[in-house]
């Protein structure tokens, strides 16, 4: 091994257990990461700050901006009205509603800001003996159903995901877009297996015990303050409005648009200033924030991989794992299962951070389409409700409902066992890894 390699090694162990410790926030340890390798002279100094100069990066940050406008509109305070209009409808037709309803408002904002509508929602109802409806079982249906269709659509932050991955392993196929996801290829690899876990939900809510909802247990923050109200003028929520409407077009004329596509969500941003949407101190608070840096310093970090060597030395090593020529079916099945039991214990956003350049290599090495291996890593993530620590959905979940994640396990094992098999099944449909 050289020098160089085995820096790269190190420096991404310490990202792993940082990543998984949380005791730092992901932008300052990626941006660690990054000062290390530079002043050990695995990269230049150019190449340090160039994540931040990253179409990706840039795209990403102004979407982050757009869709918290967007959660700030009264078309929240629409949609809760009309959810409310069903809580004496009962039975089989208001757990219809409540999963449609938390599906479409995940594909808005984040899930917090989900979780801090649903959760206003479901206290408005009452316990039913009779239909087994509880308040518990809803926000713990709700936190599943965001799990199952977080990021399915390119609206808002949906349209950054697969970009978002993109970048976490761009530098190790050098940048070849052929082999890089694309803004719908997330809808569909993940569309089947989010109908798939939505019917599973429909049936089996019933298994989520019965439990006392703690409302005092967790501080919503701003996002339980904003669900629901209106805090725009009606002109400002137009303005809004039209600007999500020309970033959303733009999306579906990427192909048209060229690197144009990059600029247009940057210009929204600029409008929403000049027209006192926001103000530009909010606008900055928004395009800084530690997503910003962690997706800036992975992009730098995927790039050292390749330099390094170490990209390759760990492909190599996971498919020596895997046994000489393993097929395309058992490298998806690994990924996916690891990606899930990760998630379980740590954030979605540290999985996909630590196992994306993994698979990549993995694929890359093997002769593959990563795009298969690394989409799987991606929405595998996402599954994570069988813990507190599997992201806010189902922190906030557990914390207001009380359940035993051990007790959990009658409903939440059989739901990820379903969502792995369907997500391996379909990403083979439309990524084959030797295709």
């Amino acid at each position: 091994m050289n020098i160089n390699l085995i820096i790269t090694l190190l420096v991404m162990i310490f990202m792993i257990v940082s990543f998984v410790i949380q005791k730092w926030s992901y932008g300052l340890t990626a941006m660690t990461c990054v000062v290390v390798l530079t002043l050990a002279g695995v990269i230049d100094v150019q190449t340090a700050f160039s994540g931040f100069s990253n179409t990706t990066t840039v795209l990403i940050a102004t979407m982050i901006v757009i869709a918290g406008q967007l959660s700030r509109t009264s078309l929240i305070s629409r949609i809760r009205s009309l959810m409310a209009k069903a809580q004496n409808k009962g039975g089989f037709l208001l757990i219809l509603l409540i999963c449609a309803f938390t599906a479409l408002l995940t594909q808005l904002m984040g899930m917090t800001a989900v979780m801090a509508i649903m959760l206003l929602f479901v206290q408005t109802l009452k316990d039913d003996d009779a239909s087994g409806i509880s308040q518990s079982k809803m926000i713990f249906l709700c936190a599943t159903m965001i799990c199952t269709w977080f990021g399915r659509f390119p609206i808002g932050m949906g349209a950054a995901l697969p970009l978002t991955t993109n970048a976490y392993y761009e530098g190790l196929v050098g940048g070849d877009s052929s082999q890089l996801l694309g803004i719908f290829d997330f809808m569909k690899v993940g569309l089947l297996p989010s109908i798939i876990g939505t019917i599973y939900c429909l049936f089996a809510w019933r298994l989520v015990p019965k439990q006392e909802l703690r409302t005092d247990a967790i501080d919503l923050g701003v996002a339980g303050k904003q669900g629901g109200q209106a805090v725009m003028s009606q002109t400002h929520e137009m303005i809004v409005y039209l600007g999500f409407l020309v970033t959303l077009v733009s999306f579906f004329f990427s192909n048209r648009l060229g690197s144009y596509v990059y600029l247009i969500p940057a210009v929204i941003v600029i409008v929403f200033i000049f027209t006192g949407v926001m103000t530009s101190r909010e606008a900055i608070a928004g395009l800084t924030g530690d997503m910003i840096w962690m997706v800036a310093g992975v992009l730098v970090f995927s790039t050292a991989l390749s330099q390094s060597g170490a990209g390759e030395y760990i492909g190599n090593l996971v498919l020596s794992l895997l046994g000489s020529n393993p097929s395309g079916l058992t490298v998806t099945i690994v990924f996916t299962v690891v990606a899930t039991i990760m998630t379980t214990f740590m954030s979605n956003n540290g999985t996909v951070a630590i196992l994306t350049p993994i698979a990549a290599s993995t694929a890359v090495a093997g002769g593959m389409d990563p795009r298969a291996v690394v989409s799987l890593v991606s929405m595998a993530s996402c599954l994570a409700i069988a813990f507190p620590t599997g992201c806010s959905a189902a922190t906030i979940a557990f914390a207001v409902g009380g359940f035993n994640p051990i007790k959990m396990l009658k409903f939440t094992l059989p739901y990820n066992i379903i969502m792995m098999v369907s997500l391996i099944i379909s990403a083979n449909i439309f990524f084959p890894v030797y295709g």
